[in-house]
């Protein structure tokens, strides 16, 4: 299936970024320079560029007049974030998975509105994946999900509304069946992956679902 794959501008190990030639990849402000570090070449380069360098801006308002349809500038002042505003562009195109690398680490106002892009994707029809070197984070609602036999690591799942109702976890350390979770009470913490096929399943509301893993599982 084409993905479409944001580089945002938050904390970033770099990390091989896997893309088809049918995948869009959108470099959202700052993420420009982490693909430039990954060798991945953007499609298109979004962001209002007013906290990057004065050579990284030059570099790419450079591009603007070369190939003109590859940057869209941003106001500073705005309601969507630059990563928002590459998410929407991706829906506008037609994808349906998203991939949001180096989306969390530094200001945690910042990893929070991406995990809330998270939903924002899901209610729109697609299921996006925050992406890092050793974790994983996927919001999923009114359905299951399966990780392969093998994982190593943990995996966190946490009500992303006032209660999930339905919730079972399966093939993991700790297991439950039809349980609520609410955003009151962190009971999904820190669960582990076993040698078996883990699932988790949401029958009515949204979860968020953190993993780490102690291999590279990518």
């Amino acid at each position: 299936m084409n993905k479409c794959i944001i580089v945002c501008a938050g904390e970033f190990v770099p990390i091989e970024i896997v893309r088809d030639e049918t995948d869009l990849v959108i470099a959202a402000d700052g993420g420009y320079e982490y693909c430039m570090q990954v060798g991945v070449v953007p499609d298109l380069i979004v962001g209002d560029f007013d906290s990057i360098s004065p050579m990284l801006r030059e570099e790419i308002f450079g591009i603007k007049e070369r190939e003109p349809e590859r940057v869209i500038v941003l106001p500073a002042e705005k309601d969507d974030t630059d990563t928002m505003a590459a998410i929407r562009i991706g829906l506008e195109r037609g994808f349906e998975k998203f991939y949001l690398y180096a989306a969390g680490g530094g200001r945690m106002d910042h990893t929070i509105a991406n995990l809330e892009s998270l939903m924002f994707i899901k209610q729109h029809g697609g299921r996006g994946y925050l992406m890092a070197h050793d974790m994983l984070a996927v919001v999923i609602a009114n359905e299951e999900i399966s990780f392969h036999p093998g994982m190593q690591g943990t995996c966190s799942v946490f009500s992303m509304g006032e209660k999930a109702e339905g919730v079972t976890i399966r093939g993991m350390k700790y297991n439950v069946e039809d349980a609520t979770l609410t955003n009151g009470f962190p009971l999904g913490q820190s669960n582990e992956f076993t040698e078996a096929q883990g699932t988790i399943s949401v029958g009515n509301g949204a979860l968020l679902i953190i993993v780490y893993w102690s291999a590279n599982m990518l």
